[in-house]
């Protein structure tokens, strides 16, 4: 009599979010007020399956845009905060890789709200906030059914 095992499993999705205060130290010229632009790129993210609980690293950049004043005219530009890393920690629910063939995935999501720039005559820095959403994380379940020869 063998024994068959049927592969079955719970796929879930699991969201994290990460926020940080991001500052630019050495702007090109000194700041007279906040712009109302800004904007970031994530890359390099990695899914940490051999760590418990799982987690998920990143790196990133942010421009923040700031005004100043050039022979009495005001003009506009962008102080570049790069090479920023992070990571954030997946809930420890019992989660993990399927054992059925399907692999992870992963989605961001990611705010830099040009109106929370701040700057002073050496600085510009605002608050940004990604939020990640990995997908087809399993809870492995394991059936097993013993066989025998039909009359």
């Amino acid at each position: 009599m063998a024994i068959v095992k049927i592969c079955a499993e719970e796929v879930s999705n699991v969201t994290q979010t990460y926020a940080a205060t991001v500052t630019c130290g050495n702007p090109l010229f000194p700041p007279v007020a906040a712009g109302d632009q800004c904007n970031m790129v994530v890359y390099n993210v990695a899914l940490h399956t051999n760590t418990s609980p799982m987690t998920l690293s990143f790196s990133f950049d942010t421009g923040l845009e700031y005004l100043f004043i050039n022979h009495g005219v005001t003009f506009a530009d962008f102080c570049i905060v790069s090479n920023q890393s992070g990571a954030v920690t997946l809930p420890d629910s019992g989660l993990g890789l399927c054992d059925c063939g399907i692999t992870p995935t992963y989605q961001v999501a990611y705010t830099c709200n040009p109106g929370a720039i701040t700057t002073t005559s050496t600085m510009v820095q605002s608050p940004i906030n990604l939020a990640f959403t990995v997908s087809n994380l399993c809870t492995p379940t394991v059936f097993c059914v013993s066989t025998v020869e039909c009359p």
